[in-house]
């Protein structure tokens, strides 16, 4: 049984039973829009009402306690507001101060409960936050959790009312604990197959400069899902916003956390033939036994082609040099197109180079184990969808963040859990003393948020008149 449960479970079942014996005050009903909306009310009123007396009734009880008297001062009431999913909730609870000690005080029901000191918004609402932020951009995350908050139905102006700011969800994000704990799994696989590739996004406050970020795909099999479309086995995603090096070193521990290295006799690794990704091959021959090598992708080497010419008699002999392989045919037909287009001689000559210098990359493309590569498409999907599909900058830090977070959501893993996990303590100090908080001298310090319009439109939430 949960501590909480355990001593105050007594109190948390008064407080639902008292809510739900709460006398009604039936409002006008003229239809069905009416009625569902009555009865949203009623249970978003029976959930606030018992957060409220719960809350203020375990405090009442600490501060009765012969633990409380033996050990603390009570310093007077002070309120707080918190947003939850079902509206604002105010209550009042005690400051206590340690007794002979230098130490400064708590609010005992904050720490049980595991509610940051002057947080508006409750850890579910943030968890939802990080989860959407994960998805979309700031505004539209904003919206869309907003939209959670309260009743179910809303009209427009309630639902602009009820937004939350950008400004919000990015301090959410940026302050958000996203560490997670991943168990050895250990699988026997003989062929593992890595995609690599980078994109450049735009960044604020670093004179212009573009940031890099590498990404790799990790798999052991692609089969079909269904007609036209294939799945990739046991994908995993891994991204990172420094180096080659970094890269590396993540894929490294989670190949010798996922799969028996023992077991591996071919690694292939494939992409669009940038230096990096080529000098990869080193560091994945993690041992004698196992074959690595790098298999240049068919994406690249179909638009060095159609870069070099859109004719597609003269595409087609050249890919034909590509199977037979005729190099030296391949580097005269494009010498030609040069002689022919002068104008284009800078664009077919890097391509034809490009081609060239990848030549026996391009070979290994007829390599029984070679499957295809659809690191272009996971490109677009998990980074360019959040990155760069509108014209948009960010932060160096925030890149980072958010990069964790949208490799988290791709590799399916929960991340409100993740968050909660790391944000609400599951078995809580009672005897907590919170260390460097300054005794609160204010509502407005213990409340923790400026009224607004759209805070007094939250306090018809709070204040409904179903309850008489």
């Amino acid at each position: 049984m949960s501590i909480i449960n355990q001593m105050y479970g007594k109190i948390i079942k008064n407080s639902i039973e008292n809510a739900l014996k709460a006398e009604l005050s039936l409002q006008s009903i003229d239809n069905y829009l009416d009625f569902i909306n009555y009865l949203d009310g009623f249970l978003l009123e029976i959930v606030k009402k018992s957060l409220r007396d719960t809350f203020e009734m375990i405090d009442m009880r600490f501060k009765h306690s012969e633990r409380r008297k033996k050990l603390y001062y009570t310093k007077g009431k002070y309120p707080r507001t918190i947003m939850t999913l079902f509206g604002e909730v105010s209550f009042e609870r005690e400051y206590y101060v340690p007794k002979n000690s230098n130490s400064d005080g708590f609010f005992y029901v904050d720490n049980l409960f595991s509610l940051p000191k002057r947080d508006y918004y409750d850890p579910m609402i943030k968890a939802y936050i990080v989860e959407y932020g994960a998805k979309y951009s700031y505004i539209q995350a904003g919206e869309l959790v907003g939209d959670k908050i309260g009743s179910r139905f809303k009209t427009l102006v309630e639902s602009n009312l009820s937004n939350i700011s950008r400004q919000t969800v990015y301090n959410v994000i940026k302050a958000a604990d996203m560490d997670v704990f991943m168990e050895e799994i250990k699988e026997d696989t003989e062929t593992l197959y890595i995609q690599l590739d980078e994109k450049w996004v735009y960044t604020q406050g670093n004179n212009h400069q573009m940031k890099e970020i590498k990404a790799a795909v990790v798999y052991t099999d692609i089969e079909e899902e269904y007609h036209n479309r294939n799945r990739l086995v046991n994908r995993h995603i891994i991204t990172s916003d420094k180096s080659a090096h970094d890269i590396r070193r993540k894929l490294l521990d989670y190949i010798i956390q996922t799969y028996n290295v023992d077991a591996l006799k071919n690694i292939v690794i494939s992409g669009d033939g940038a230096s990096w990704i080529k000098g990869s091959v080193f560091d994945f021959t993690i041992q004698k036994d196992i074959q690595t090598q790098f298999i240049l992708d068919r994406f690249h080497m179909h638009q060095a082609i159609n870069h070099i010419s859109k004719d597609p008699d003269i595409k087609y002999y050249l890919r034909e040099y590509l199977k037979l392989p005729r190099t030296k045919s391949f580097r005269q037909l494009c010498n030609v197109l040069i002689s022919e287009h002068p104008d284009r001689k800078e664009i077919i000559s890097k391509n034809r180079d490009y081609i060239v210098a990848n030549w026996r990359f391009i070979k290994h493309q007829n390599d029984p184990l070679f499957k295809g590569c659809s690191m272009e498409g996971h490109i677009s999907h998990v980074l360019a969808a959040l990155f760069t599909s509108r014209p948009k900058a960010h932060s160096l830090k925030m890149i980072t963040k958010r990069l964790r977070i949208r490799e988290l959501l791709v590799n399916k893993q929960d991340l409100k859990d993740i968050y909660l996990s790391n944000h609400v303590d599951p078995t809580p100090e009672i005897d907590y003393v919170e260390l460097n908080q300054n005794y609160p001298t204010s509502i407005q310090d213990t409340i923790g948020y400026r009224v607004t319009e759209k805070y007094k439109w939250y306090k018809q939430i709070t204040h409904s008149t179903i309850f008489s």
